[in-house]
């Protein structure tokens, strides 16, 4: 059986798994392994919007080595969520309670207004993934069409359904409306000029880019996890690009969550039509989030 194939058949199952069950392992609740140090830092949270790596950066944080580091665990508040509440914009999600301490919470998708509210035990310290909004289009729209699971989601479905009707250009173009209205941009937005000592606005690029080590260590110090060289560099080669798909960075797989691991494809996808539709919709938001046109 074929890498390919072998992610198929996991992928299937994984559709088959209860999301509280999923929220077990995500949290490592099976593979605690002896602490060598208890971090100073009570809360880690990674925030982010949809399709900047979200579920491949929350992994590296759940490896046993981080926990080994830190004595925290990953904390997944998604599957914890009813039904409803899943689907909330941007701009609803809110929490009533602050999350427990000694976690990762990982991802946390809301704008900065919304983090900012959060009850949040000291010392703690955040970041948010940034990516170019118009790779986020272009990510958002092949995951929806083809390969973000669907069994939990009858919102997902209709749109699945709905894009299928229509051609790329146009579908691109449902899906910036789509998104415009779910908040995302403007989430993009909020964290744009956030600086401070508490809170690393990092780019996605960077983080798989060719000095991704040392981004990545400038990441990992931030959250104070303590890892050796060796250490680090072990941890990102066993969440790669190439080991979790089984392809190489630009190869392209439009039915799998990990499509192509390259930044800037938009170049590859956005027709005149679609770029007007973007601009319109968005503004000087790639100015504002540091991306040039």
């Amino acid at each position: 059986m074929s890498v390919h194939e072998r992610l198929l058949r996991n992928q299937r199952f994984r559709n088959l798994v209860p999301p509280r069950a999923k929220a077990a392992f995500a949290e490592n609740r099976v593979l605690l392994r002896h602490v060598a140090r208890r971090s100073e830092v009570r809360n880690i949270y990674h925030c982010c919007v949809h399709k900047t790596g979200s579920q491949w950066i929350r992994k590296v944080f759940a490896d046993p080595a981080v926990y080994r580091a830190t004595g925290l665990r990953t904390y997944a508040y998604g599957p914890r969520l009813d039904d409803g509440d899943r689907s909330r914009s941007y701009r609803d999600l809110s929490f009533d309670r602050s999350f427990p301490a000694g976690r990762i919470v990982s991802p946390l998708y809301m704008p900065y207004e919304g983090f900012v509210a959060l009850t949040k035990p000291e010392p703690w310290r955040a970041f948010f993934v940034m990516r170019d909004p118009r790779d986020v289009v272009v990510s958002w729209y092949f995951s929806s069409i083809s390969s973000h699971p669907t069994n939990s989601s009858r919102g997902m479905q209709r749109t699945r359904e709905h894009l299928a009707t229509l051609d790329e250009e146009q579908g691109l173009i449902d899906s910036i409306s789509r998104l415009g209205q779910y908040g995302l941009f403007d989430a993009l937005r909020s964290w744009a000029d956030v600086d401070g000592p508490q809170v690393l606005v990092i780019r996605y690029e960077d983080l798989i880019g060719e000095d991704r080590e040392r981004w990545w260590k400038r990441l990992l110090d931030h959250c104070d996890v303590v890892l050796s060289d060796t250490e680090r560099e072990a941890l990102l080669a066993r969440y790669s690009f190439q080991v979790l798909s089984g392809r190489r960075p630009g190869q392209e797989d439009t039915g799998s969550k990990l499509r192509k691991g390259v930044a800037g494809d938009w170049r590859n996808h956005f027709t005149p039509a679609v770029e007007a539709a973007f601009s319109a919709e968005v503004a000087d938001l790639v100015r504002r989030t540091g991306y040039a046109d």
